[in-house]
């Protein structure tokens, strides 16, 4: 017959597990635990005594008893992927992903995609190789069909957590994804400008990622919605390779060199602040007055508002707030704890394009 603080150390290798996956860390002191069990307080010491050597737990004197971390025998990589490490809102996410992560003994390694698929596949390659604790990635080119699936299949199967930055894919099918309320965001603004008189509303979009395909959608669903004009031909598209191929990205437009087809607009909303910087910059060159003769809004609140000759309109979020939930998220499901995906709402400030 089992010993009792055998049968014991059974009962709390159960908790143990429960404590896991409900977030806690702290046991029970030894008093509460004998009074729940019916054991004397020598059984349950040797109980803990056995979880102790088998490294489920750690006792810390005069603070008490301790799931132990078992994150020293993991390695301790967190891989982010993002489509450009060195565009203007990726260093404050990496600094605010670093900075969750760094206290909980994880270091990070960042790869820049390019957004490109295949670019991408080679990283996760490695990655399958490497088996980091845990990745959080903005999958490249969004707003069509991956190609990558089979490798992110891999990264299910080896059970490596996984967080998406910005749009979801359908593998792993329960990874958590934190993204913006992309067509909520563009509805504020097409709201906002019809509150300040603006009719014939014109839009600029990315076609490749889901963010601008989102915003599109909000935009578009907002004027139908106010029984606006919709005017598609003042609707602009770019992609990356657009982006890829300007002289100047201060001063052009992605794939759009004549503002002609805008002409008639008393409002536009841009996809980021990039480029409403890029269009102000255009627009004033060829004698518009802003926002006199067209109001220009954006999304992100980045320095770009302040950079701009006219300041920018734009959404914004709390600070460091798609970063830090991002690495909470992931190491929540390092450590088995429950994650879930997250839309995260904007706030407007206005300023003197619109």
């Amino acid at each position: 017959m089992a010993s009792k603080y055998t049968i014991l150390a059974a009962q709390l290798r159960r908790l143990c597990t429960r404590m896991k996956r409900e977030g806690k860390t702290k046991l029970p002191g030894e008093e509460e635990i004998a009074a729940r069990t019916g054991n004397s307080r020598q059984t349950v010491r040797n109980a803990l005594r056995v979880l102790e050597e088998e490294g489920l737990i750690r006792r810390i004197r005069g603070s008490g008893t301790y799931l132990a971390d078992d994150r020293k025998d993991r390695n301790t990589q967190i891989a982010v992927l993002v489509s450009n490490a060195d565009e203007y809102l990726y260093p404050q996410l990496i600094r605010d992903i670093r900075a969750v992560c760094l206290p909980a003994g994880l270091k990070t390694t960042v790869y820049s995609t390019g957004n490109m698929v295949m670019t991408e596949r080679e990283i996760l390659k490695t990655l399958l190789a490497d088996k980091p604790a845990g990745i959080l990635m903005e999958s490249s080119k969004s707003a069509l069909p991956s190609p990558n699936l089979d490798l992110l299949s891999g990264v299910e199967r080896q059970g490596i957590p996984l967080v998406f930055l910005h749009a979801p894919l359908p593998v792993p099918a329960d990874a958590p994804c934190i993204q913006d309320d992309n067509d909520g965001g563009a509805r504020q603004l097409v709201r906002y400008l019809l509150n300040k008189g603006r009719r014939n509303i014109g839009g600029i979009f990315k076609s490749d990622d889901l963010e601008g395909t989102e915003r599109y959608r909000g935009f578009i669903s907002e004027l139908i919605k106010n029984d606006c004009i919709v005017n598609e031909k003042a609707i602009l598209w770019y992609d990356t390779e657009d982006s890829a191929k300007l002289p100047d990205k201060a001063d052009h437009l992605p794939g759009h060199p004549d503002l002609t087809v805008l002409s008639g607009c008393d409002g536009i909303v841009c996809c980021n602040d990039e480029i409403a910087y890029r269009l102000i910059r255009s627009l004033l060159k060829v004698g518009v007055r802003i926002p006199d003769d067209v109001a220009v809004v954006s999304f992100d609140n980045s320095h770009y508002c302040f950079l701009s000759p006219v300041t920018i309109t734009s959404l914004t979020h709390e600070k460091h707030q798609m970063g830090s939930i991002a690495a909470r998220t992931l190491l929540n499901l390092i450590d088995e704890k429950s994650a879930r995906s997250a839309h995260l709402t904007w706030t407007i400030r206005e300023r003197a394009s619109g």
